[in-house]
């Protein structure tokens, strides 16, 4: 029997793509359902529309994609997950969580895991992490039941505040973090 995993999908939208074809590698493997923020579920953006990433998504799953407080509300009393991840993470859904502001499908979502004692995988990316942000990573990384997908500066002479996950490195974070293991090094170098 799979695994069901909660994937979380907030803005980062240049990192959307990158997610979804790491997110295909493991669907044989875990049996995954999504959440959206807002923002992912009515924005179309230069990288796709918001009804084209739900539809990438959809062809994933069998499960109706959560798109509101209402549907998250239900992810505590279900307890059907096994754990979350939430990739990409940006600054402003990492901040809602460490912050226990759960006005967000994916923030709430997040509090039920912890709420049923289950881990969160957080994938993060944003131009803010080493800036006022920063301080939101190292909450969340001494947080009970949360681990971070490792990171690195994507583009340090241009946007030096800036960083991303190695999401090619999704599938090891999730075996670590099943076993409530940090995987190490949490910073890496930049992708060539």
């Amino acid at each position: 029997m799979k695994n069901k995993l909660l994937v979380g999908i907030s803005g980062s939208f240049c990192n959307h793509e990158w997610v979804l074809n790491e997110l295909e590698k493991l669907n044989d493997e875990y049996e995954l359902s999504f959440v959206f923020t807002q923002n992912v579920t009515t924005l179309d953006t230069r990288f796709s529309t918001a009804k084209d990433l739900m539809e990438q998504c959809q062809r994933l799953t069998d499960m109706p994609i959560i798109t509101s407080i209402v549907e998250a509300e239900k992810i505590g009393p279900s307890n059907i997950f096994d754990l979350m991840v939430i990739a990409p993470c940006s600054a402003n859904t990492l901040s809602r969580i460490v912050h226990g502001a759960y006005d967000c499908p994916v923030a709430l979502c997040a509090k039920a895991m912890v709420r049923n004692q289950k881990n969160v995988l957080i994938g993060i990316a944003s131009n803010d992490i080493l800036g006022i942000s920063g301080v939101n990573v190292m909450k969340m990384i001494n947080m009970k039941h949360f681990y971070v997908l490792p990171f690195y500066q994507d583009a340090p002479e241009l946007k030096p505040n800036s960083c991303t996950s190695d999401f090619t490195l999704l599938k090891d974070a999730l075996g670590s973090a099943f076993e409530s293991k940090q995987i190490q090094p949490i910073l890496r170098e930049k992708k060539i």
